[in-house]
């Protein structure tokens, strides 16, 4: 088998924390990640190499060294807020930082991956066409997908290697210190709720309640990123990313009220930016009551984020026939899997229980 020696872009992240536990675990890959800061926790089998992404010349320093490079998995972000345009000139800059600089190292480049998401298909900003499909035509919006998907199909051309995308939807996964997480932020949520003596209202649009929506574990997106970076017939092609089912917070509500013993409310739309501005010193009353380890509420919940996931009165829906058809049969159970990590953390003593 010929080596394969992988660069994974991002690797402190969310996604690249998988990805990079997803490679370390297989046998035939040599695993480096690129990341700004050094990591929390060291993954066995994984080196790791600091960079800033958008420094082209220390960027190209950085990985001079890697001569044997084959694979390239790009799992940054620019630095964005919620509920706006994410930009695409500073997307679009990272990601071509990364591949410049792996071309001048590698002797044969082969393979660059891409994360992008359901923000390719607008699902953040309002109605879309469901299920989206991966041929679908793009809207006419600014997106940053659009820029990288055009740069990586060029640099490819030009520089006789080929690529892949993935397009996960929301992401469940367990990630203590990253705000930015669906499960924790509703933990948070419904633990500050529980102290005020408040009942578990759903903050969301009342159309959101009833809205049918999707999400991907992020295990199962790591193991469809490493298949089709391993499956000829995948080349030059994008593949949606989910769990394959769908649900409703309807249904979800009620149980995630059970988990933190709470009293199921009603439908209450509100702005969590704002009405959580103000409880850090709660949060501490929390973690000190409970035992949990210590952190900022900052560490255990985006409020924006939360904002922009449940305020979504339409259907998320992305098909997954293509990643079937082409062999990957990757799932997983939406309520499940988030009801599981919910306990998780609060084995862990990020949530209480």
């Amino acid at each position: 088998m010929t080596a394969r020696v992988a660069l994974i872009a991002g690797v402190t992240g969310a996604v690249g924390t998988a990805l990079a536990r997803e490679l370390a675990s297989r046998s035939g890959w040599t695993v480096y990640g690129l990341s700004r800061t050094p990591p929390q926790t060291a993954i066995y089998g994984v080196q790791y190499i600091r960079g800033d992404m958008a420094d082209a010349v220390g960027c190209r320093e950085a990985l001079s060294g890697l001569t044997a490079l084959s694979h390239v998995f790009y799992c940054a972000r620019a630095t964005h807020a919620e509920q706006v345009l994410e930009s695409a000139e500073d997307n679009l800059q990272l990601l071509d930082n990364v591949i410049t600089a792996a071309e001048c190292a590698a002797e044969r480049l082969r393979h660059v991956h891409v994360v992008q998401g359901g923000k390719y298909y607008g699902v953040h900003l309002g109605p879309f066409p469901t299920p989206a499909r991966e041929d679908d035509a793009r809207a006419p919006i600014p997106n940053f997908n659009y820029d990288q998907q055009d740069h990586v199909a060029a640099r490819a051309d030009d520089g006789g290697w080929q690529w892949t995308t993935s397009r996960p939807n929301t992401l469940l996964h367990f990630s203590p210190g990253n705000g930015r997480n669906i499960v924790s932020t509703l933990g948070a949520y419904a633990a500050i709720c529980r102290e005020l003596g408040a009942a578990l209202d759903f903050p969301g649009h009342p159309g959101a309640w009833d809205s049918v929506t999707q999400m991907t574990t992020i295990e199962v997106l790591a193991r469809g990123i490493v298949w089709m970076s391993e499956t000829a017939a995948c080349a030059n092609h994008s593949f949606n990313m989910t769990n394959t089912d769908v649900f409703r917070w309807r249904t979800l509500w009620p149980q995630m009220a059970a988990v933190f013993q709470m009293p199921l409310a009603s439908v209450r739309p509100l702005c969590l930016r704002e009405v959580m501005a103000e409880r850090e010193d709660l949060w501490q009353q929390i973690c000190s009551r409970y035992g949990l380890k210590p952190a900022a509420l900052a560490q255990v919940a985006n409020w924006g984020f939360a904002d922009a996931t449940l305020e979504r009165y339409w259907d998320e829906i992305l098909s997954h026939n293509k990643c079937r058809q082409f062999g990957y049969d990757g799932w997983d159970d939406s309520e499940a899997r988030m009801l599981g990590l919910f306990s998780r953390y609060q084995q862990e003593g990020v949530l209480p229980r």
